[in-house]
């Protein structure tokens, strides 16, 4: 939770020295700026836990892992049935492992499992290879330990209590045995002391390009926004003598902050953008649409921002512990995964939607995440707990739906003397989502038209 003073407020709005005209910025054009120059290479990583059991990172030697020859899957000797006398063989240079996960997915009518295959196709075993374990996850899912880094980003003197951001890579640290992981957090102030920012960014690139490749660099940034204008503050003014907060605009705010970071940016396979701070950033339209251009120019794989007017991170908790342990580790692409994720957080969406932002080839997709409660958000609006008319609380009938194709809800004020009501239509294009389902509630998918052109 941040303090109480730190849900948001109003700032003098101070226009950022960046070095592209806002064309460029548009555009997209030309070379990354600042950092180190990091050379893009491809690699694949095995996984260092077994598909099967999860299990057999710590003991190589006594029980080996069998690196899959069609995707990063392992699976260890415990989980099947080796026939004696078999073990020299499997291990020859002309024999190949296909995992159970790559079997399901290439042999759709249930052929029999033999694992080990010569170059002809031919196989290894005399017999089926026996699994002595159930396969836990989905036959599409990793255990995957391919470096990530975390970056998070947070305004100077900005309290950071209960953010989940350092507890989620906590939450990831087991699964990394041999390193490929890190965490770095960066206090900003980028109003009176950008250089400073800019070298502490520099040092911190030129330590990591000497570690890893980092394929999934998830940034997070954790300041106040203007409930006004949806500027983010960006660090201290001292124009009239005394110290307080100033604002940027996003696009300006977003250009001074992520551009250093960009060949990392660049050298990921894939980039994520959270935005640990409160809903003007998305609820301004002009706020928007610098927002939609940053990510766009940016190359950012997926963004996710709240609008919640007071937004409280900590309620954002299991969103990402999910978004761990479903993308990150397993693989699974963001959208694909993102509703199983929302199943994992229904909490949270009493408090927020969700924003999903990700660029296409030629476009930019949006997606508002809305939580559904008949009783509390119907169709995901907000049912106030006081009447406004006679200011009467727990005054509301139970909903009801009209006798027509849009499910329309109603409330009215259960004071006779009172004929306040409310009511509450289905969004066009509203998907409902399956997990974290509940009896009169669940989360939604509404489709946002894009602002920028």
């Amino acid at each position: 939770m941040t303090a109480k003073k730190s849900n948001g407020g109003s700032a003098p709005h101070i226009h950022l020295k960046t070095t592209r005209t806002r064309a460029n910025r548009i555009s997209g054009g030309g070379e990354s700026e600042g950092g180190q120059h990091m050379e893009i290479c491809e690699t694949v990583h095995h996984n260092g836990f077994c598909i099967l059991c999860r299990d057999g990172s710590a003991s190589f030697k006594e029980n080996p892992l069998f690196m899959c020859n069609h995707c990063p899957r392992v699976m260890c000797r415990l989980c099947m049935e080796l026939p004696l006398g078999t073990e020299d063989t499997i291990l020859g240079e002309d024999v190949s492992f296909r995992c159970i996960c790559c079997h399901m997915t290439m042999e759709k009518q249930g052929a029999l499992y033999y694992g080990f295959y010569y170059r002809d196709g031919t196989t290894v075993l005399q017999s089926f290879l026996r699994i002595h374990a159930s396969l836990e996850l989905s036959s599409r899912a990793e255990i995957s330990a391919a470096p990530i880094l975390f970056i998070h980003l947070v305004l100077i003197d900005f309290e950071t209590t209960g953010s989940p951001f350092s507890f989620t890579h906590s939450f990831l640290q087991p699964y990394f045995t041999s390193r490929g992981i890190e965490y770095r957090e960066i206090a900003y102030d980028i109003i009176s002391a950008p250089g400073a920012y800019l070298k502490t960014v520099g040092q911190i690139i030129k330590a990591l390009k000497n570690s890893f490749v980092w394929e999934h660099v998830v940034i997070g940034i954790s300041t106040h926004s203007d409930n006004d204008h949806g500027d983010l503050f960006a660090g201290y003014s001292c124009d009239d003598g005394e110290k307080h907060y100033g604002s940027a605009g996003s696009d300006e705010f977003l250009e001074i902050i992520l551009r250093p970071w960009q060949s990392l940016l660049d050298c990921a396979k894939e980039t994520y953008l959270w935005l640990l701070c409160c809903g003007s950033i998305v609820n301004n339209s002009d706020s928007s649409i610098e927002l939609q251009r940053a990510v766009v120019h940016h190359k950012l794989s997926t963004t996710i921002a709240f609008n919640a007017q007071h937004f409280q991170p900590s309620f954002a908790s299991h969103l990402l512990l999910a978004f761990t342990e479903q993308v990150l580790i397993e693989r699974c692409p963001i959208r694909l995964a993102f509703g199983e994720m929302l199943g994992q957080s229904y909490k949270l969406g009493r408090h927020t939607d969700v924003l999903l932002l990700t660029p296409l080839e030629a476009s930019l997709q949006i997606s508002k995440f809305t939580w559904g409660d008949t009783n509390f958000r119907p169709w995901g609006g907000f049912l106030p707990i006081q009447c406004p008319s006679c200011g009467c609380t727990n005054s509301w009938h139970s909903a009801y739906a009209r006798a027509s194709g849009d499910k329309t809800y109603v409330f009215e004020c259960k004071n006779t003397t009172c004929d306040q009501s409310f009511k509450f239509s289905q969004p066009k294009g509203t998907t409902m989502l399956s997990a974290g389902r509940k009896q009169g509630c669940s989360w939604m998918e509404v489709p946002v038209e894009p602002l920028l052109t």
